[in-house]
């Protein structure tokens, strides 16, 4: 198995999961990954929840990772994830990637993209998530920056 490539931090407060990513990313990342938001997501269970994912320091992934997402994101919409959004300042290459992975919306799931963390958190406050804890995102991305 090789080396981790990629880095992620992870936390849930409330109805809402939290999440930043950066670096470029290998398989290995993403099975741990999804491990560890698997068992951050576990209180979630059972409820409407959303997540909010900061992208803005992700550098992209090696094409096995994408498999590997879209059962992910198949297995957090079964679990109750209703809204999502990710945050990063416009890039065609993330968009590309990224709309490949991860699901429209569709009944029942909602993902919206914003340029700015102010207008994610905005927004999962107006759809009923409200992040009374949100330093913790702007904390990740001034000191990653």
């Amino acid at each position: 198995m090789l080396e981790i490539h990629g880095r992620w931090k992870i936390k849930v407060t409330d109805k809402v999961l939290m999440q930043w990513f950066a670096d470029s990313w290998n398989e290995e990342a993403i099975i741990a990954y999804v491990k560890e938001f698997k068992a951050a997501a576990a209180p979630l269970m059972g409820s409407d929840w959303a997540i909010i994912s900061i992208f803005e320091q992700w550098e992209l992934g090696v094409p096995e990772i994408e498999q590997h997402v879209v059962e992910h994101c198949e297995w957090f919409k079964a679990q109750g994830c209703i809204k999502d959004c990710h945050v990063y300042r416009p890039s065609a290459v993330k968009e590309m990637q990224l709309e490949k992975m991860i699901p429209h919306t569709e009944q029942g799931y909602e993902r919206a993209v914003f340029d700015n963390l102010n207008d994610a958190i905005n927004w999962l406050d107006s759809e009923g998530f409200s992040l009374n804890q949100d330093q913790f995102l702007y904390d990740i991305i001034k000191s990653e920056t």
